[in-house]
């Protein structure tokens, strides 16, 4: 008796229970829906091929990970705890395949619900070639020039050659490989530095140590200069005698630093008429030698000789 009246209150009004039951379940859905939080990132996208296989087309090196659930438990997730992955060692030979990225969590990222994880792209399709090897020139990339007055004098690098090692389309392509740039700009002195080298395409690697020691000797510039209007002037003419007219101005080369060279001023250098042996006036023909300033070399001066009226210093 008693559970026909349980049984009759049960089924009284079914399908409206039902239906409010329904409408809770929904209303507490969505109401767990509207409360979850999104957290987006990029993570590497880690490529395994078959062994003596390689990828020769280009894909993204990245994918973009959407973390969905509540607030507090995504956000303390690290980045690095989610990882995404494509595996292809299930071909072994070369072709286009599509392959679909997985995720993988651990660390701060396991035991985590509810979780919705998703990546994009889901699927990447690869062109897979045989895997090659070749050796390479490696080549500074300088840029830049020293500081005024100094020069690069030389420059070395080593090791000379790399390997590199990739889908063969993309090795056969590459003939040699650059450092990275390497800045000369308002140096005055010779200097070594560890230098990365870098593959012009991220499908060739460079197999090994991917660095090279590069060295540069860097010294003062020399230069010439020829100077035009040096004065000539007598030299070690007897007190008793004189010029009656003074020889015209000459020209003269000289060599050294570029600073030393800069820093000359017209009294440093000079062409001077020898004329010790000259002991009576009268009509001279006398050598003409050039001096110039500690620090510079004189390489060649015109005239080297001149003739001259020397006369009494009394007249």
């Amino acid at each position: 008796m008693w559970s026909r009246r349980i049984s009759r209150v049960i089924l009284a009004d079914l399908p409206v229970k039902v239906i409010c039951l329904a409408a809770a379940v929904i209303l507490l859905l969505f109401h767990r829906v509207t409360t979850l939080s999104e957290r987006f990132f990029s993570v590497p996208l880690d490529v395994d091929t078959a062994p003596g296989l390689a990828v020769a087309s280009a894909y993204p090196k990245t994918v973009r990970i959407t973390l969905r659930g509540a607030g507090d438990a995504i956000f303390p997730i690290l980045e690095e705890d989610v990882e995404a992955s494509v595996s292809l060692d299930s071909h072994k030979t070369p072709g286009v395949y599509r392959a679909e990225v997985k995720v993988d969590r651990k660390g701060t990222a396991q035991g985590v619900e509810p979780l919705e994880v998703r990546v994009e792209p889901p699927t990447i399709t690869f062109t897979v070639e045989p895997l090659m090897e070749k050796r390479v020139v490696v080549t500074p990339d300088i840029k830049g020039t020293p500081a005024y007055g100094y020069e690069l004098v030389q420059s070395g690098i080593a090791p000379q050659n790399v390997v590199i090692r990739g889908a063969k389309s993309r090795v056969q392509s590459v003939s040699s490989l650059q450092t990275e740039e390497i800045d000369l700009t308002g140096r005055s002195s010779s200097f070594a530095a560890r230098v990365k080298v870098v593959s012009p395409n991220p499908l060739v690697k460079v197999s090994g140590d991917a660095t090279a020691d590069f060295h540069a000797t860097i010294q003062e510039a020399t230069v010439q200069h020829l100077f035009d209007g040096v004065p000539i002037s007598p030299f070690d003419l007897s007190p008793h005698l004189a010029l009656k007219e003074l020889p015209g101005a000459g020209r003269l080369k000289v060599q050294g630093t570029q600073l030393a060279v800069d820093a000359l001023r017209p009294e440093d250098l000079r062409l001077l008429l020898e004329l010790g042996t000259v002991r009576h006036a009268g009509t001279y023909t006398a050598p003409i030698r050039a001096d110039a300033a500690p620090g510079v070399m004189v390489l060649d001066w015109d005239p080297k000789d001149a003739t001259v009226v020397v006369t009494s210093s009394g007249r």
